[in-house]
């Protein structure tokens, strides 16, 4: 498994201010020698200075084909399926004009992840 902590403060050309964070992991279990279960689940926040505080949470779950059951084994081929909630002061974080006024969704298809 991994862990992920982000904090930050950034000051725009304007000298807004945003405080920003985000928490997460991923957890990988290996159930044979080709074949993992990864899953994800992380939070983010971003306070730009005198404005709402925009919220995201999403967990995506993979079952995964890889050429051995290690953590950092590569290459990877995950099918997945991603759910997300965030409120409304976050806005549309997808831009897809689809999920315009929605403060939750899914999406799911495969990746390919492969080091060298």
């Amino acid at each position: 498994g991994q862990v992920m902590l982000l904090l930050a403060k950034e000051t725009n050309g304007a000298g807004v201010s945003t405080t920003s964070s985000s928490i997460g992991g991923r957890m990988s279990y290996g159930l044979s020698r080709h074949f993992k279960f990864v899953s994800e689940l992380g939070v983010s926040q971003y306070k730009p200075e005198g404005g709402a505080t925009a919220r995201l949470t999403k967990l995506t779950l993979a079952p995964t084909l890889s050429i051995d059951s290690s953590f950092w084994s590569r290459p990877e081929l995950r099918f997945y399926v991603t759910t997300a909630k965030w409120n409304a002061a976050a806005g549309n974080v997808t831009g897809n004009p689809a999920f315009n006024g929605k403060t939750s969704g899914t999406s799911a298809g495969a990746q390919v992840e492969w080091w060298f």
